[in-house]
């Protein structure tokens, strides 16, 4: 954890996919802690913030120890009650991860665009641990499998 104005910070990170929201709290170093939730296209942003306050609880985090937050998404309908929600309990709607943010990853696409955000922060994370080349396997409701170069350039993927 940084040390900021008194008080430890990390980052909130929710990656929404179709079948669990994943919700962990991370630093440069290390992961606190990783929570499924079920995802759920029929609660509010009140319930969403429920849960989310009740998995900073269980783990002692006050919300005043984080300093950021970030999302993925794969369920857009969710999009805006998620944000909500991390509003309702930090007082800021968390950064989407989509079309134009800077990963630090070059995407050599035809179309960048239609990568999906689960296959950036896959590829991102990835590739921050090991050297590329590298093919990133992810088994959720869906199969994804991405490819990043030598280069650290994300240059395809497949969704099954």
């Amino acid at each position: 954890l940084r040390f900021v104005e008194g008080v430890f910070s990390m980052i909130l990170a929710i990656d929404m996919g179709n079948s669990n929201i994943v919700v962990g709290g991370l630093d440069d170093n290390k992961t606190y802690f990783e929570e499924r939730i079920t995802t759920d296209d029929r609660k509010t942003s009140l319930e969403y913030a429920i849960l989310l306050k009740n998995i900073l609880e269980i783990h002692q985090i006050d919300p005043s120890e984080i300093e950021g937050a970030i999302m993925s998404s794969v369920v857009p309908p969710l999009n805006v009650a998620i944000s909500s929600a991390v509003k309702k309990i930090l007082g800021y709607h968390p950064m989407l991860v989509g079309a134009g943010i800077k990963t630090g990853m070059n995407i050599i696409m035809d179309n960048p665009k239609t990568v999906g955000s689960d296959m950036i922060v896959d590829a991102v994370a990835a590739i921050r641990e090991y050297p590329g080349p590298i093919i990133i396997i992810d088994m959720g409701t869906a199969t994804t499998m991405s490819v990043v170069d030598k280069s650290g350039n994300y240059i395809g993927g497949i969704i099954w």
